[in-house]
């Protein structure tokens, strides 16, 4: 059985040659020098609460972990830079879980040109993960409180494709071919971080989609003192994504409202802020809440979405503050 201290050399093998000589992995805490301001933002993901081993691969578990934390980077408008990583799991755990962990972790930040930087192992109960990133400003950040009356709203990617992915899994589908895409966007999320960047100094506000585009939307709108419309029939679709989700027995708009993990941008402001990634999807309006529009009508709408406190198999996100 691997040692704590194995594991700790192991991973500084593994992760030393990314870090610059002022880091270094090993000591009591690191140490950065920029002139740059930081953003930092941290996130768990726990077995059993966020992830079922049956379905990912332990690099996947890490990978996912690593695009979690960096796509609210990504809603900051940040550049990502480093990594401290607190990785718990069971004593009987395989002596390779800590390098298929950072196989994982290495797929994402060879991608964004990041740095691990340090941690902590424990032992645990079950395989538990927590991220902290750190990224540079690059101009003003990106808030949740800039929405303003006569934005447009707009989102990368395709909300709700996750979620079909996830229900396919719940329901024993995983491995229908009819299912792929979605399952693989469930399971290997990418954080857009280009999209993000692009939008600092032109955009006013923007947030995540990790719990649910009618629950983010609603962060953006108390934040901002202002309403939200969403046009339902704007949604972009992946080809299939409407007829694999009825297949499941959902509505692909229920799914792309509250079904969270998508880990997309909603982002608002005026609407030249916007290139060809994003998809105009609705608009600011004077008032309070979300509403959505559909077929012509409109119903103000719950911020219903993933609750990390709540039970059953929906409520697998935790949120930010």
């Amino acid at each position: 059985m691997t040692g704590e201290f194995e594991h700790i050399a192991h991973l500084k093998n593994l992760f030393g040659a990314l870090a610059s000589p002022d880091l270094g992995i090993g000591d009591d805490a690191a140490i950065l020098h920029d002139s740059r301001p930081l953003v930092l933002t941290v996130d768990s993901a726990v077995e059993g609460v966020h992830f079922d081993r049956r379905w990912l691969s332990v690099s996947d578990i890490a990978a996912r972990a690593v695009e979690a934390a960096v796509s609210d980077l990504a809603a900051m408008g940040a550049v990502p830079g480093e990594l401290l990583l607190a990785w718990s799991f069971p004593c009987t755990s395989p002596d390779d879980l800590v390098t298929e962990l950072a196989h994982g972790v290495r797929r994402v930040t060879q991608r964004l040109g990041m740095r691990v930087i340090g941690g902590n192992l424990s032992g645990g109960p079950v395989l538990s993960l927590t991220t902290t990133a750190l990224g540079r400003a690059c101009g003003p950040c990106l808030r949740r409180d800039g929405a303003r009356v006569g934005d447009v709203l707009a989102v990368t990617g395709h909300p709700g494709a996750a979620a079909v992915g996830l229900r396919a899994l719940l329901a024993g589908r995983g491995d229908d071919v009819a299912f792929t895409e979605f399952v693989n966007r469930w399971r290997v999320p990418t954080a857009r971080i280009a999209e993000g960047r692009s939008l600092v100094g032109r955009a006013h506000s923007a947030i995540d989609l990790s719990d649910g585009l009618a629950q983010d939307a609603s962060h953006i709108s108390a934040a901002s003192g202002c309403a939200l419309l969403l046009d339902a029939d704007r949604m972009p679709w992946i080809a299939g994504q409407r007829e694999a989700a009825r297949a499941l027995g959902c509505d692909a708009t229920a799914l792309a409202l509250h079904g969270g993990e998508d880990y997309e941008l909603l982002a608002s402001g005026p609407r030249s802020a916007f290139d060809a990634r994003w998809t105009i999807i609705g608009e600011v309006l004077p008032g309070a809440g979300v509403m959505v529009v559909r077929g012509g009508k409109t119903t103000a709408v719950e911020a219903l979405g993933w609750d990390h406190f709540s039970p059953g198999p929906e409520s697998r996100r935790d949120s930010d503050f």
